[in-house]
Order: structure tokens, then sequence, then C-alpha cells
């Protein structure tokens, strides 16, 4: 079992941590990155797949059958497959989302670094990326691996998230407590 510093008293850390050892085992932890990174990314992005995995009303093995056949169409190892279907199998499907953030918080560590997003009101270009990642790489002492999002909703500035720190910096907030200063006053 590795020694990480991940919560593991949950059903999804439990998970995470048993397929992080058995990828660091196979010497397989950028491929089942990969691959788990999809599955998150398909998860995410359909909301009638989400909802498949969340009913309680749909059986395991009909969950299982779904994600099978999306790792089989998308070509993923047996360690990611044997994972999905054992996570469906144990009435886990709604948590797989969590595992795989798991994983992500493992490798991190593992890579020694830390995860981070930033959510700004344009897409951010590569050197901007790269200026926001050295930044914030001075500012903790450790490497970060940047994940970027879009939201025009906050007009301009961006939000970063490093674990549960938040930094705020967008102008909807500021504009936001702008108002709420002036109704106080």
């Amino acid at each position: 079992m590795t020694t990480a510093q991940i919560n593991s008293a949950g059903a999804a850390g439990r998970y995470g941590v048993a397929i992080f050892d058995l990828a660091k085992e196979a010497k397989r932890l950028a491929a089942v990155e990969k691959e788990l990174l999809a599955l998150k990314g398909l998860l995410q992005s359909s909301a009638p797949l989400r909802e498949t995995m969340a009913s309680p009303v749909i059986a395991a093995f009909e969950k299982s059958n779904t994600l099978q056949a999306l790792a089989k169409k998308a070509k993923w190892s047996t360690l990611v497959s044997n994972f999905v279907a054992i996570a469906c199998d144990n009435g886990r499907a709604a948590e797989i989302i969590d595992m795989v953030d798991s994983y992500m918080a493992l490798l991190a560590q593992e890579k020694s670094s830390l995860s981070a997003s930033a959510i700004t009101a344009q897409e951010l270009s590569a050197k901007q990326k790269t200026n926001l990642a050295a930044g914030l790489k001075k500012a903790l002492g450790s490497n970060v691996k940047l994940e970027t999002e879009v939201d025009p909703r906050l007009l301009g500035g961006l939000i970063v998230q490093v674990g549960s720190v938040m930094f705020d910096s967008s102008l909807k907030t500021q504009l936001e407590g702008l108002k709420l200063a002036m109704k106080e006053s």
C-alpha cells in the first residue's frame, strides 16, 4: 500500500489508492492517468452518463456494461476497464470522478507537485499558462500541474484553486464586493 498522505478513509480514496498502487506496480502511472482523465472528462461532459452512474434505479451490471463499452471503444487498458467494472459492481459508480481525483492527487504527490485549477474569463495563451504555473511554483515552493477553465461570467481576472485554498481576483467578485460595500454605507 502507498504511504501517501491522501485521505483514504472514504471509498473514493480507497479505490484511488488501489488503482494508483496497481498502476505504479505495473509502471503504467502516466498511461493510467491519461485514461482516467479521459474517463473523468466523459463523465463531466455528459449529463446523461453522469445521471446513469448516479441512478439507484439502474442496475450495477448495466452501469458496468455502459462503461465497459466506452472503455473498449476508447481502447483503455485492462487495468482501467477492470477498475470501472469493480467500482460499478460494488455500487460505487457515482463516485468514479472522486476516485479519479484521488488517483490524481496521489500521482501529483508521487511527482512531488501540486494540482491547481485556474478559472479565467478568457482562454489563457500558452505563455500566460506557463507564467501562471511558474508564479504558483515560486509562491508554493513546489511544481504545479495547472488545469485551466474558461468562465466568461468572471468578466476579468482569475480564480485559482490549489487544494482547499482558493485565490479569487476575478472582476466579478470585486464588483460584488463593491456593490455590497455601497449597500452597507
